[in-house]
C-alpha cells in the first residue's frame, strides 16, 4: 500500500532532485515547491519510500470555497509505471472533500498519454477542452500574422472594462458561446475555475478587464507575459478581439503573449491569424 504523507520543507532537495528534468525545458516544481508546501490554501502530499524519502508528489489547492484544483504531479523515474500517480490523486481528492471541495479538478494535456490513462482510473471525467495560444513579442514589433505578412493593428481598441457591470460579465460569459464550452470557468494562470462577480471586482490578483467592441476580455501581466484568461469572443469577432489584445501587450511592451480558448475551429483559425502557436488540453472534474 502506498505510503503517503504531507510535504515538509526538509522535503524540498529530494523533491528538487528527480523534478529537475522532468520536461526537455526543465521543471516549474523545483521553483514553486517551497511556496507550495507554505501555501495555508493548499497542500502537498508526497509518497514515500521506506526511508521515508519523497519518491512522488502532487499538491491541491482550493480556489474557492467549494472548488479545488489538482497539480504538480510527478513521480521519480525510477519508480514510474507503479500506479503512483493515480493513486496520489486519490489521495489528494480526499483532502479537498475534506476541506469543503464540492468538486476538484484537474489538467491534462492531449499529448500526455500517460497521465490520461492514469486518471481514467480514478473516476475523473474530461468536462472541457481548452487550447492555450501563445507567441514571443519581440519588443516594438507590430507583430506577424499566422501566413508571414505584418499584422495591423485591429479595427478594435480595447478599453478597461467597468468592474461595476461584474455581474453582467458573468451572466454574458454563462450565456456565451465560448463560456458554455468552458463550463463557466475562466482561467488564473494555469488552474481554472467557475467565473464569479469577485473575479471582475477583485484587483489584487493583478486581473484586467477589458471592453473590445462589446466583448469581455480578463488579462494579467505576469513577469513580462500579457496571458489573457478569458477571452468571450464569437466567431464573427473573435479574429479582431483577438488582434486587439495582441496590440495591448506589444503596447505594454510584454515580450510573450498568451490566451486560453475554447475548442472551435474558429478560435484556432484566430490564434494562428495572430501568430499563435496552440495545443489542446482536458479538464477533468471529480464531484464530491
Amino acid at each position: 500500500m502506498l505510503s503517503t504523507r504531507v510535504a515538509r520543507r526538509s522535503d524540498i532537495d529530494a523533491i528538487v532532485g528527480f523534478t529537475t528534468g522532468t520536461f526537455e525545458w526543465g521543471d516549474y516544481v523545483p521553483v514553486a515547491i517551497g511556496s507550495w508546501i507554505d501555501d495555508p490554501n493548499g497542500v502537498v502530499m508526497v509518497a514515500v519510500a521506506d526511508d521515508d524519502k519523497p519518491i512522488a508528489l502532487g499538491r491541491a489547492v482550493m480556489l474557492s470555497p467549494t472548488e479545488a484544483w489538482l497539480h504538480g504531479a510527478r513521480v521519480d523515474p525510477e519508480h514510474r509505471g507503479q500506479g503512483i500517480a493515480g493513486e496520489m490523486a486519490v489521495v489528494l481528492t480526499d483532502w479537498t472533500k475534506a476541506n469543503g471541495a464540492l468538486v476538484t479538478r484537474l489538467m491534462i494535456e492531449d499529448s500526455n498519454e500517460a497521465s490520461r490513462r492514469h486518471i481514467a482510473k480514478t473516476g475523473f471525467r474530461r468536462t472541457a477542452t481548452v487550447h492555450r495560444g501563445y507567441r514571443d513579442l519581440a519588443a516594438g514589433e507590430s507583430g506577424v500574422t499566422g501566413n508571414g505578412r505584418p499584422r495591423r493593428r485591429s479595427p478594435l481598441v480595447a478599453r478597461p472594462g467597468r468592474r461595476s457591470e461584474a455581474d453582467i460579465v458573468v451572466a454574458s460569459w454563462l450565456a456565451s458561446e465560448s463560456g458554455r464550452s468552458l463550463r463557466g470557468l475562466v482561467a488564473r494562470g494555469w488552474t481554472f475555475h467557475r467565473l464569479n462577480a469577485d473575479d471582475i471586482r477583485d484587483t489584487s490578483d493583478g486581473t484586467m478587464v477589458w471592453d473590445v467592441g462589446g466583448a469581455t476580455v480578463l488579462s494579467r501581466e505576469v513577469d513580462g507575459s500579457f496571458d489573457i484568461d478569458l477571452l468571450d469572443a464569437s466567431e464573427s469577432d473573435a479574429d479582431d478581439i483577438l488582434s486587439a489584445m495582441v496590440d495591448v501587450a506589444i503596447d505594454h511592451g510584454a515580450s510573450h503573449f498568451s490566451v486560453w480558448g475554447a475548442d472551435y475551429d474558429w478560435i484556432l483559425a484566430a490564434f494562428t491569424r495572430n501568430g499563435c502557436e496552440s495545443f489542446p488540453s482536458g479538464i477533468y472534474a471529480l464531484s464530491s
